[in-house]
């Protein structure tokens, strides 16, 4: 049955092609004055939106205004077509006394306009992402949904990176002795060999505890880590899940350039992502350009200049959970060292009084004698950075368009981080399904360039109250 698909301008600006996003055999219908909000508000936007935004109304504005009226065919089959004759449509009198936008009551014109212009077993759809604008449309009788193409699984489903078989004592040791074994001999009933994606980690449990392997699939097979039993920075992983991290993030960037690390707070993976840099970097000398860490400032959205300062400055309180784990990563690294010997103490609160009074500047001050660089997001768009080791923090707070825009700006010899959970997401527009995170984990699954590892709860390191705390608040 033929469906009539009409945009609302949020979802003509949501990616390139988007009239081609709705089957081979249906219409879609753009609003003449949705064209018009969107080349007012986006014609000179330099992001990425804009781009897009200028990029439909480009292929729009390439047809006659009597072609699109009529209908044209699109190069997948649907027809496209713009809508003018619908303003003198009346809204029902259920409607009148509601508040709307002049926008919001010209989209929901038009859905009534293509309704009483079309067959009545075919329906009419309003794709928009404003949730007042849909639920509008249903209480005239329209259907309504959001822009689909971009919603990912429920998070239970998405992408997690892992992946735990039980096999016998006999297969462990084969896997042991011949450094590898068919994904074929270990599968059970229930598991397909489709599900077992390019660089995804596997725990290989046998009888006991002892009887335990850690793997990562490469091709038809389960190989060993490369890099078991390593102590970045002198960190000993504590659970499976750190020595996948410290797998992935230690092979090197010409076979792993991307490294996703997805799930809840004290799970190291900030911790061990620094950890693992610091000692590329310093020890092994890689990566000539250093570090780079950034994060989206989300409790003052995209506006950083509300703060005080030059850049750094600004940026410097988004950092503070960064530069944490740093001292904690150095402290870590003195005790290792200095194990037999006993630390003079010194009087720690007058220290610490006096840190706070210049938290700022000496934070700022602490990453650049490491070597380490803060950014923006703002101001990584926009380049083009190379061998660099870059960590974005809170990836989760990124839209699909701002992670695409970063991991585009990567060029050669650099490794990019993309770290965050998707249950703790603080922007309003964004969701467990629809943020950047997500979104660069499902479209990378199975790639060859991706490494990527979703922490459990079990593997959180904070206390036992936090990890309460997490699950009763």
């Amino acid at each position: 049955m033929r469906k009539h698909f009409i945009l609302s301008a949020r979802t003509l600006i949501s990616k390139r092609n988007v009239t081609q996003s709705f089957g081979s055999d249906n219409t879609v219908y753009i609003p003449f004055t949705v064209m018009q909000e969107v080349e007012n508000k986006y014609r000179d936007q330099v992001d990425e939106r804009g781009k897009i935004a200028q990029e439909n109304l480009k292929y729009l504005g390439s047809f006659h205004i009597k072609q699109l009226v009529d209908g044209i065919k699109q190069d997948n089959g649907s027809t496209l077509k713009v809508i003018l004759d619908y303003h003198k449509q009346e809204l029902p009198e259920k409607m009148k006394g509601i508040e709307l936008t002049k926008l919001d009551r010209d989209i929901l014109k038009a859905c009534l306009y293509v309704k009483e212009g079309i067959p009545n077993n075919e329906k009419v759809v309003l794709v928009s992402k404003k949730a007042t604008l849909r639920f509008n449309a249903e209480r005239i009788g329209v259907k309504a949904q959001t822009f689909r193409d971009e919603l990912l699984p429920e998070i239970s489903e998405q992408y997690k990176g892992r992946k735990t078989l039980y096999v016998t004592d006999k297969k462990l040791e084969e896997f042991r002795e011949n450094k590898g074994i068919p994904i074929s001999k270990v599968i059970s009933n229930q598991d397909e060999p489709s599900e077992f994606y390019q660089n995804m980690f596997i725990e290989l449990k046998g009888s006991s505890k002892l009887f335990t392997e850690c793997g990562r699939v490469d091709g038809k097979n389960i190989v060993p880590l490369t890099y078991e039993g390593y102590k970045p920075s002198c960190v000993i992983p504590k659970n499976i899940g750190q020595k996948f991290m410290i797998e992935a993030l230690m092979t090197d960037v010409k076979k792993a350039p991307l490294v996703i690390f997805k799930g809840p707070a004290g799970t190291a993976k900030t911790f061990m992502s620094l950890a693992v840099g610091l000692e590329l970097v310093e020890e092994n000398k890689e990566f000539p350009n250093g570090i780079l860490i950034s994060r989206t400032p989300t409790e003052t959205g995209e506006k950083i200049g509300y703060l005080p300062g030059g850049e750094l400055e600004k940026i410097g309180p988004y950092l503070r959970g960064i530069v944490d784990n740093l001292r904690n990563l150095d402290a870590e690294k003195k005790k290792k060292k200095k194990e037999n010997q006993k630390k003079e103490t010194t009087n720690c609160s007058e220290e610490q009084n006096e840190n706070e009074k210049t938290k700022i500047e000496t934070d700022l001050e602490f990453l650049a004698k490491r070597g380490i660089n803060a950014e923006a997001i703002s101001y990584i768009r926009g380049r083009s950075i190379e061998k660099t080791y870059i960590i974005i923090d809170e990836a989760q707070n990124l839209s699909p368009v701002e992670v695409k825009t970063i991991i585009t700006r990567v060029s050669c010899g650099t490794k990019i981080i993309l770290l965050g959970d998707p249950a703790q997401i603080d922007r309003l527009d964004l969701d467990e399904r629809n943020n950047g995170l997500s979104y660069a984990s499902e479209r990378f699954k199975g790639s060859p360039n991706c490494w990527q590892v979703t922490m459990t709860d079990e593997e959180s390191v904070r206390s036992e109250l936090a990890k309460e705390a997490a699950i009763l608040l």
